[in-house]
C-alpha cells in the first residue's frame, strides 16, 4: 500500500511529468493493464493500457507535441488508494495553437498502478477521443 506522498509521487512525478515530457511507454507504465479510463464530458470509455488507452495517448501526443500540467491540489485517501486531482493543463498543436484547461482527475491504484481514471475536461472539446 502506498502512502500519501508516494500516491502523489506517483501521479505527479511518474505520469504527469513524463507525459509532458512525451515519454509515452513510461508513462503508461503507470497503468494497469486492465484499466478503465472515463472521459467526460465527451462519455468515452477506454479499456486497456495496450490498446485503446494507448491509441489515445499516441494520438494526443502526435496532435499536442508540447503539453504542461501543474498547480495541482491534491485529495488523498490512503486507506482506499484512490486519489482526486485539480490541475491546470496547457497544450500546444503543431500549428502553434494554445488550449488551456483546468481539469480534474481521479485516479483508483492497485499494487502502484492506476487500475481506474475518470477524467473531467473544462472544456468539450475532444482532447483525448476513443481511437477509431
Amino acid at each position: 500500500m502506498l502512502k500519501q506522498q508516494e500516491l502523489i509521487d506517483l501521479i505527479e512525478k511518474r505520469y504527469f511529468n513524463v507525459m509532458d515530457q512525451g515519454r509515452l511507454d513510461d508513462t503508461l507504465a503507470c497503468i494497469a493493464p486492465g484499466c478503465v479510463w472515463n472521459i467526460y464530458p465527451a462519455g468515452t470509455v477506454l479499456k486497456g493500457r495496450d490498446s485503446e488507452i494507448r491509441a489515445a495517448f499516441v494520438s494526443a501526443m502526435e496532435r499536442y507535441p508540447t503539453m504542461w500540467h501543474g498547480n495541482f491540489e491534491w485529495i488523498v485517501d490512503e486507506a482506499a488508494q484512490k486519489v482526486a486531482a485539480t490541475f491546470d493543463v496547457r497544450l500546444v498543436d503543431k500549428a502553434g495553437r494554445e488550449t488551456r484547461l483546468s481539469n480534474v482527475k481521479l485516479f483508483k491504484i492497485e499494487d502502484g498502478l492506476f487500475t481506474q481514471l475518470d477524467l473531467y475536461f473544462s472544456s468539450t472539446e475532444p482532447i483525448v477521443s476513443k481511437p477509431a
